[in-house]
Protein backbone atom coordinates (compact mmCIF):
# COMPACT_ATOMS: atom_id res chain seq x y z
CA UNK A 1 0.00 0.00 0.00
CA UNK A 2 1.20 3.36 -1.22
CA UNK A 3 1.73 5.95 2.14
CA UNK A 4 -0.30 9.13 0.93
CA UNK A 5 -0.11 12.14 2.95
CA UNK A 6 -2.15 15.07 3.07
CA UNK A 7 -1.92 18.82 4.79
CA UNK A 8 -4.36 21.44 4.99
CA UNK A 9 -4.55 24.79 7.00
CA UNK A 10 -7.34 27.27 7.78
CA UNK A 11 -8.03 30.32 9.96
CA UNK A 12 -10.81 32.49 11.27
CA UNK A 13 -12.84 30.72 14.44
CA UNK A 14 -12.75 27.56 15.86
CA UNK A 15 -15.36 25.39 14.81
CA UNK A 16 -15.13 27.03 11.17
CA UNK A 17 -11.70 26.56 10.71
CA UNK A 18 -11.83 22.76 12.23
CA UNK A 19 -14.68 21.75 9.33
CA UNK A 20 -12.65 23.37 6.87
CA UNK A 21 -10.05 21.63 7.83
CA UNK A 22 -11.80 18.16 7.76
CA UNK A 23 -12.91 18.96 4.74
CA UNK A 24 -9.62 19.40 2.73
CA UNK A 25 -8.32 16.45 4.26
CA UNK A 26 -11.24 14.20 3.28
CA UNK A 27 -11.28 15.61 -0.17
CA UNK A 28 -7.56 15.19 -0.77
CA UNK A 29 -7.66 11.77 1.24
CA UNK A 30 -10.46 10.82 -1.20
CA UNK A 31 -11.04 6.57 0.05
CA UNK A 32 -7.81 6.56 1.62
CA UNK A 33 -7.69 6.13 5.99
CA UNK A 34 -5.82 7.79 7.56
CA UNK A 35 -4.06 5.75 10.25
CA UNK A 36 -2.44 9.14 12.05
CA UNK A 37 -3.96 12.72 12.09
CA UNK A 38 -2.14 15.32 13.43
CA UNK A 39 -3.17 19.44 13.87
CA UNK A 40 -0.97 22.09 15.46
CA UNK A 41 -3.14 25.43 16.50
CA UNK A 42 -2.53 28.78 17.47
CA UNK A 43 -4.42 29.95 20.43
CA UNK A 44 -7.23 31.57 17.86
CA UNK A 45 -8.81 28.43 17.54
CA UNK A 46 -8.52 26.50 20.95
CA UNK A 47 -7.78 22.71 21.19
CA UNK A 48 -10.83 22.22 22.74
CA UNK A 49 -12.77 23.25 19.98
CA UNK A 50 -10.66 21.60 17.22
CA UNK A 51 -9.70 17.95 18.75
CA UNK A 52 -13.15 16.80 18.90
CA UNK A 53 -14.11 17.56 14.98
CA UNK A 54 -11.22 15.97 13.71
CA UNK A 55 -11.12 13.18 16.30
CA UNK A 56 -15.12 12.65 14.82
CA UNK A 57 -14.42 12.83 11.46
CA UNK A 58 -11.30 10.59 11.18
CA UNK A 59 -12.68 7.41 13.31
CA UNK A 60 -10.23 5.23 12.14
CA UNK A 61 -7.15 7.35 13.31
CA UNK A 62 -5.10 8.55 16.08
CA UNK A 63 -5.62 12.17 16.54
CA UNK A 64 -2.64 14.27 18.21
CA UNK A 65 -2.56 18.22 18.49
CA UNK A 66 -1.02 20.52 20.19
CA UNK A 67 -1.32 24.73 20.23
CA UNK A 68 1.74 26.48 18.76
CA UNK A 69 3.51 29.69 18.32
CA UNK A 70 3.37 29.73 14.66
CA UNK A 71 2.32 27.39 12.56
CA UNK A 72 3.16 26.18 8.16
CA UNK A 73 2.72 23.57 5.38
CA UNK A 74 4.90 23.54 2.29
CA UNK A 75 2.69 26.03 1.14
CA UNK A 76 4.06 28.56 3.40
CA UNK A 77 3.97 29.90 7.59
CA UNK A 78 1.57 31.97 9.38
CA UNK A 79 0.21 32.78 12.70
CA UNK A 80 -3.24 32.49 14.60
CA UNK A 81 -4.02 29.97 12.22
CA UNK A 82 -4.81 25.96 12.32
CA UNK A 83 -2.98 23.54 10.45
CA UNK A 84 -3.04 19.63 9.56
CA UNK A 85 -1.21 16.35 8.25
CA UNK A 86 -3.18 12.79 7.67
CA UNK A 87 -1.43 9.96 6.90
CA UNK A 88 -2.68 7.39 5.46
CA UNK A 89 -0.69 3.79 4.81
CA UNK A 90 1.14 0.83 5.76
CA UNK A 91 0.91 2.08 9.66
CA UNK A 92 -0.45 0.76 13.15
CA UNK A 93 -0.03 4.47 15.62
CA UNK A 94 -1.13 3.65 19.16
CA UNK A 95 -1.11 6.54 21.88
CA UNK A 96 -1.64 8.20 25.14
CA UNK A 97 -1.78 10.77 27.86
CA UNK A 98 -0.57 11.79 31.04
CA UNK A 99 -1.10 14.43 33.13
CA UNK A 100 0.42 16.07 36.34
CA UNK A 101 4.37 16.27 33.94
CA UNK A 102 5.38 19.21 37.25
CA UNK A 103 4.87 17.00 39.83
CA UNK A 104 6.46 13.73 38.19
CA UNK A 105 7.67 13.21 34.66
CA UNK A 106 7.51 9.05 34.78
CA UNK A 107 4.27 8.72 36.32
CA UNK A 108 2.97 10.96 32.99
CA UNK A 109 5.24 9.08 31.17
CA UNK A 110 3.50 5.67 32.48
CA UNK A 111 0.05 7.14 32.15
CA UNK A 112 0.72 8.69 28.37
CA UNK A 113 2.50 4.91 27.18
CA UNK A 114 0.31 2.38 29.16
CA UNK A 115 -1.86 1.47 26.26
CA UNK A 116 0.54 1.41 23.98
CA UNK A 117 1.91 -2.11 22.78
CA UNK A 118 5.60 -3.31 22.81
CA UNK A 119 5.13 -4.58 19.09
CA UNK A 120 2.64 -5.34 16.22
CA UNK A 121 2.78 -7.91 14.10
CA UNK A 122 4.19 -7.71 10.87
CA UNK A 123 5.12 -3.76 11.46
CA UNK A 124 8.91 -4.79 12.20
CA UNK A 125 10.12 -0.63 12.74
CA UNK A 126 8.42 1.67 15.80
CA UNK A 127 8.76 5.28 15.89
CA UNK A 128 8.07 7.34 19.37
CA UNK A 129 5.94 10.93 18.76
CA UNK A 130 5.72 13.33 22.20
CA UNK A 131 3.70 16.35 22.51
CA UNK A 132 4.05 18.11 25.96
CA UNK A 133 3.61 21.18 27.92
CA UNK A 134 6.93 23.03 28.42
CA UNK A 135 5.79 25.51 30.79
CA UNK A 136 5.42 22.65 33.07
CA UNK A 137 8.91 21.80 33.38
CA UNK A 138 10.41 18.07 32.79
CA UNK A 139 10.76 18.34 29.20
CA UNK A 140 14.42 16.60 29.34
CA UNK A 141 13.51 14.25 31.71
CA UNK A 142 9.85 13.15 30.26
CA UNK A 143 11.98 12.40 26.98
CA UNK A 144 14.54 10.62 28.39
CA UNK A 145 11.93 8.28 30.69
CA UNK A 146 9.86 7.87 27.65
CA UNK A 147 13.08 6.74 25.75
CA UNK A 148 13.60 4.45 28.48
CA UNK A 149 10.36 3.00 28.70
CA UNK A 150 9.93 2.52 25.18
CA UNK A 151 13.27 0.78 24.68
CA UNK A 152 16.51 1.67 23.08
CA UNK A 153 15.69 0.62 19.67
CA UNK A 154 13.25 3.77 19.26
CA UNK A 155 13.72 6.84 17.86
CA UNK A 156 11.83 9.76 19.35
CA UNK A 157 10.83 12.80 17.20
CA UNK A 158 7.84 15.48 18.94
CA UNK A 159 8.05 19.48 19.77
CA UNK A 160 6.95 21.30 22.70
CA UNK A 161 3.48 23.19 22.76
CA UNK A 162 2.93 26.87 22.00
CA UNK A 163 1.11 29.79 23.01
CA UNK A 164 1.72 32.28 20.95
CA UNK A 165 4.25 34.04 23.25
CA UNK A 166 2.05 34.65 25.69
CA UNK A 167 3.61 31.69 28.21
CA UNK A 168 0.62 31.27 30.32
CA UNK A 169 -0.92 27.95 29.09
CA UNK A 170 -0.01 25.47 26.58
CA UNK A 171 -2.16 22.39 25.34
CA UNK A 172 -1.45 19.13 24.13
CA UNK A 173 -4.31 16.26 22.72
CA UNK A 174 -5.05 12.82 21.88
CA UNK A 175 -8.10 12.64 20.60
CA UNK A 176 -11.23 14.87 22.06
CA UNK A 177 -8.99 14.84 25.23
CA UNK A 178 -7.14 18.50 25.60
CA UNK A 179 -4.76 19.52 28.71
CA UNK A 180 -2.39 21.32 30.22
CA UNK A 181 0.83 20.17 32.28
CA UNK A 182 0.87 16.96 30.23
CA UNK A 183 2.46 14.69 27.72
CA UNK A 184 1.31 12.95 24.73
CA UNK A 185 3.20 9.92 23.36
CA UNK A 186 2.69 7.83 20.39
CA UNK A 187 4.04 4.97 18.42
CA UNK A 188 4.34 4.69 14.86
CA UNK A 189 4.76 0.85 13.90
CA UNK A 190 5.84 0.89 10.22
CA UNK A 191 6.85 -1.87 7.92
CA UNK A 192 9.55 0.33 6.71
CA UNK A 193 11.73 2.89 8.72
CA UNK A 194 11.17 6.51 9.27
CA UNK A 195 13.14 9.02 8.99
CA UNK A 196 14.51 11.55 12.14
CA UNK A 197 16.97 14.59 10.89
CA UNK A 198 17.53 17.15 13.14
CA UNK A 199 20.21 20.40 12.86
CA UNK A 200 20.59 23.94 15.06
CA UNK A 201 22.66 25.98 12.30
CA UNK A 202 24.87 27.52 15.26
CA UNK A 203 28.55 27.28 16.10
CA UNK A 204 30.92 27.74 19.21
CA UNK A 205 32.31 31.13 18.96
CA UNK A 206 33.59 30.19 23.19
CA UNK A 207 36.46 27.79 24.74
CA UNK A 208 34.33 25.29 26.99
CA UNK A 209 32.95 27.22 30.29
CA UNK A 210 31.33 25.64 33.06
CA UNK A 211 27.98 26.18 34.65
CA UNK A 212 29.18 26.99 38.33
CA UNK A 213 25.51 27.95 39.45
CA UNK A 214 22.31 26.90 38.35
CA UNK A 215 18.80 25.73 39.88
CA UNK A 216 15.89 25.07 37.34
CA UNK A 217 15.65 26.97 34.18
CA UNK A 218 18.18 29.52 35.37
CA UNK A 219 21.49 29.72 34.98
CA UNK A 220 23.39 32.17 37.87
CA UNK A 221 27.21 31.83 37.24
CA UNK A 222 29.24 30.56 34.71
CA UNK A 223 33.10 30.03 35.32
CA UNK A 224 31.89 31.99 39.24
CA UNK A 225 30.67 34.97 37.44
CA UNK A 226 27.49 36.21 36.74
CA UNK A 227 26.45 34.39 33.19
CA UNK A 228 25.23 37.19 31.70
CA UNK A 229 28.60 38.87 32.47
CA UNK A 230 30.63 36.10 30.87
CA UNK A 231 28.13 36.04 27.71
CA UNK A 232 28.75 39.72 27.20
CA UNK A 233 32.52 39.00 27.39
CA UNK A 234 32.56 36.29 25.11
CA UNK A 235 30.41 37.79 22.32
CA UNK A 236 31.69 41.07 22.53
CA UNK A 237 34.04 40.50 19.50
CA UNK A 238 31.04 38.08 16.91
CA UNK A 239 29.07 41.15 18.08
CA UNK A 240 30.94 43.84 16.99
CA UNK A 241 31.51 42.44 13.69
CA UNK A 242 27.24 42.80 12.90
CA UNK A 243 27.33 46.07 14.88
CA UNK A 244 26.15 44.83 18.43
CA UNK A 245 27.92 45.63 21.72
CA UNK A 246 26.32 44.11 24.39
CA UNK A 247 27.33 46.41 27.12
CA UNK A 248 24.89 48.96 25.46
CA UNK A 249 22.06 46.58 24.18
CA UNK A 250 18.30 48.11 25.31
CA UNK A 251 16.29 45.57 27.18
CA UNK A 252 14.67 45.64 23.74
CA UNK A 253 16.96 44.52 22.38
CA UNK A 254 18.54 41.79 24.86
CA UNK A 255 16.03 39.10 23.91
CA UNK A 256 17.08 38.97 20.12
CA UNK A 257 20.45 39.49 20.96
CA UNK A 258 20.23 36.15 23.21
CA UNK A 259 18.70 34.29 20.39
CA UNK A 260 21.57 35.11 18.04
CA UNK A 261 23.80 33.40 20.78
CA UNK A 262 22.62 30.72 22.54
CA UNK A 263 24.64 27.94 24.93
CA UNK A 264 25.82 24.76 23.14
CA UNK A 265 26.23 21.72 25.45
CA UNK A 266 28.27 18.96 23.45
CA UNK A 267 26.70 15.70 22.54
CA UNK A 268 29.25 13.82 20.60
CA UNK A 269 31.36 16.25 17.48
CA UNK A 270 27.81 18.46 17.86
CA UNK A 271 25.84 20.28 20.19
CA UNK A 272 22.66 20.27 21.57
CA UNK A 273 21.14 23.81 21.95
CA UNK A 274 19.72 25.54 24.63
CA UNK A 275 18.53 29.02 24.53
CA UNK A 276 18.62 32.25 27.00
CA UNK A 277 15.74 34.07 27.07
CA UNK A 278 16.29 36.70 29.23
CA UNK A 279 18.60 38.58 31.61
CA UNK A 280 17.69 39.07 35.26
CA UNK A 281 18.49 41.82 37.22
CA UNK A 282 21.38 39.47 39.10
CA UNK A 283 23.18 39.16 36.20
CA UNK A 284 21.09 35.33 35.78
CA UNK A 285 20.06 33.96 32.45
CA UNK A 286 16.96 32.38 32.07
CA UNK A 287 17.14 29.23 29.83
CA UNK A 288 13.78 27.92 27.74
CA UNK A 289 15.46 24.34 29.19
CA UNK A 290 17.78 23.87 32.13
CA UNK A 291 21.39 23.40 31.90
CA UNK A 292 22.70 21.49 35.37
CA UNK A 293 25.38 22.72 37.54
CA UNK A 294 28.24 21.41 37.05
CA UNK A 295 28.18 21.16 32.95
CA UNK A 296 30.41 22.30 30.40
CA UNK A 297 28.94 24.78 27.43
CA UNK A 298 30.19 26.60 24.73
CA UNK A 299 28.23 29.65 23.60
CA UNK A 300 27.45 29.69 19.92
CA UNK A 301 26.56 31.91 17.08
CA UNK A 302 23.95 31.69 14.77
CA UNK A 303 22.75 33.76 11.23
CA UNK A 304 19.58 33.45 9.35
CA UNK A 305 21.77 31.80 6.23
CA UNK A 306 22.80 29.07 8.79
CA UNK A 307 19.50 28.52 9.61
CA UNK A 308 18.47 28.37 6.56
CA UNK A 309 21.17 25.81 5.30
CA UNK A 310 20.41 23.49 8.50
CA UNK A 311 16.97 23.59 7.88
CA UNK A 312 17.47 21.70 4.80
CA UNK A 313 20.24 19.30 6.60
CA UNK A 314 17.73 18.12 8.76
CA UNK A 315 15.68 17.18 6.00
CA UNK A 316 18.49 15.66 4.34
CA UNK A 317 19.59 13.51 7.59
CA UNK A 318 15.67 12.40 7.72
CA UNK A 319 16.09 11.17 4.15
CA UNK A 320 18.99 9.23 4.52
CA UNK A 321 17.33 7.49 7.31
CA UNK A 322 14.33 6.17 4.73
CA UNK A 323 14.34 2.98 2.43
CA UNK A 324 12.92 4.89 -0.14
CA UNK A 325 11.71 8.41 -1.73
CA UNK A 326 9.83 10.57 0.76
CA UNK A 327 6.35 11.08 0.64
CA UNK A 328 5.74 13.24 3.21
CA UNK A 329 7.10 14.98 6.52
CA UNK A 330 5.97 16.36 10.07
CA UNK A 331 8.43 19.20 11.41
CA UNK A 332 9.14 20.93 14.96
CA UNK A 333 10.67 23.75 14.23
CA UNK A 334 11.56 26.15 17.02
CA UNK A 335 9.93 29.55 17.45
CA UNK A 336 13.14 31.02 18.37
CA UNK A 337 14.40 30.07 14.62
CA UNK A 338 11.34 32.07 13.21
CA UNK A 339 12.22 35.10 15.14
CA UNK A 340 15.70 34.85 14.00
CA UNK A 341 14.34 34.62 10.62
CA UNK A 342 11.86 36.54 10.56
CA UNK A 343 10.18 37.08 6.81
CA UNK A 344 12.83 34.51 5.37
CA UNK A 345 11.71 31.58 7.53
CA UNK A 346 9.71 30.41 4.65
CA UNK A 347 12.31 29.55 2.92
CA UNK A 348 13.30 27.36 5.30
CA UNK A 349 10.08 25.67 5.17
CA UNK A 350 10.40 25.39 1.35
CA UNK A 351 13.78 23.86 1.67
CA UNK A 352 12.70 21.11 3.93
CA UNK A 353 10.34 20.15 1.33
CA UNK A 354 12.36 20.37 -1.64
CA UNK A 355 14.96 18.16 -0.04
CA UNK A 356 12.47 15.41 0.43
CA UNK A 357 11.52 15.97 -3.48
CA UNK A 358 8.84 18.62 -3.37
CA UNK A 359 6.56 16.59 -0.56
CA UNK A 360 3.80 17.96 1.47
CA UNK A 361 4.84 18.46 5.01
CA UNK A 362 3.08 20.56 8.30
CA UNK A 363 4.55 21.33 11.69
CA UNK A 364 4.38 24.25 14.25
CA UNK A 365 6.65 26.41 15.66
CA UNK A 366 7.29 25.53 19.63
CA UNK A 367 8.91 25.73 22.81
CA UNK A 368 11.20 23.28 22.59
CA UNK A 369 12.38 19.95 19.92
CA UNK A 370 12.35 16.47 20.88
CA UNK A 371 14.76 14.10 18.84
CA UNK A 372 16.49 11.18 20.61
CA UNK A 373 18.05 8.24 18.57
CA UNK A 374 19.27 5.18 20.49
CA UNK A 375 22.16 5.88 23.32
CA UNK A 376 21.74 9.30 23.07
CA UNK A 377 22.05 11.15 26.33
CA UNK A 378 19.79 14.15 25.86
CA UNK A 379 16.98 14.47 23.77
CA UNK A 380 15.23 17.97 24.43
CA UNK A 381 16.60 20.86 22.19
CA UNK A 382 15.65 24.76 21.90
CA UNK A 383 16.19 26.57 18.23
CA UNK A 384 16.41 23.36 16.34
CA UNK A 385 14.90 21.58 13.21
CA UNK A 386 13.60 18.28 13.92
CA UNK A 387 11.90 16.25 10.39
CA UNK A 388 10.17 13.28 10.59
CA UNK A 389 9.77 11.73 7.36
CA UNK A 390 7.74 8.63 6.12
CA UNK A 391 8.70 6.80 3.43
CA UNK A 392 6.16 6.14 0.28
Amino acid sequence: MTTRIVTASADGAAPQAAASLTRSLQEQLGDAKPALVMFFASTAQPLEEVAPVLTEAFASATVLGSSTAGEFTERGDAKSSVVAVAVAGEFVVHGGLGTSLAASAEDAVKAAIADIPAAVEGYAHRTGLLLLDPLAGNGEEATLITAAYLGEDIRLAGGAAGDDLAMKRTTVSIGARVADDAIVAAVIFSKAPLGVGVCHGHRPISEPLEITKAEGGTVYEVEGRPAWDVWAEHTAAAAKAVGLDPASLTEEQIGGFLLRYEAGLASGDEYKIRAPLSRNADGSLGMACGIPQGAKIRITESVPERQIESARTAAKRARAQLGAPAAGAIVFDCICRNLILDDRFGQAVAGISEELGGVPLAGFETYGEIALDAGDLSGFHNTTTVVLAFPS
